[in-house]
């Protein structure tokens, strides 16, 4: 397949999409608003955070550690 062939194959697909969700194929729509989020003073939020333990300290200890020592790896396969 040469690349006007591609292209034109991709234009199709994406006419299609957008006709296809003109038509309404499904008549379905979200009763969810941006107004029925309760929103939270962020004072509460804040305490509410502090109060969350931490999980998996070493794990993530590890992770950073093992990404640093890597780091000079990754810029180098990258180049």
């Amino acid at each position: 397949m040469d690349f006007n062939a591609a292209e034109e194959e991709e234009f199709g697909f994406s006419r299609n999409y957008f006709l296809a969700k003109e038509t309404g194929s499904s008549g379905k729509k979200s009763a969810r608003k941006l107004s029925d989020i309760n929103v939270v003073d962020e004072q509460e939020l804040r305490e509410a955070s502090a109060k969350i333990e931490p999980k998996h300290q070493n794990d993530v200890a590890d992770l950073i550690n093992s990404y640093k020592s890597l780091y000079p790896k990754w810029v180098f396969d990258l180049r």
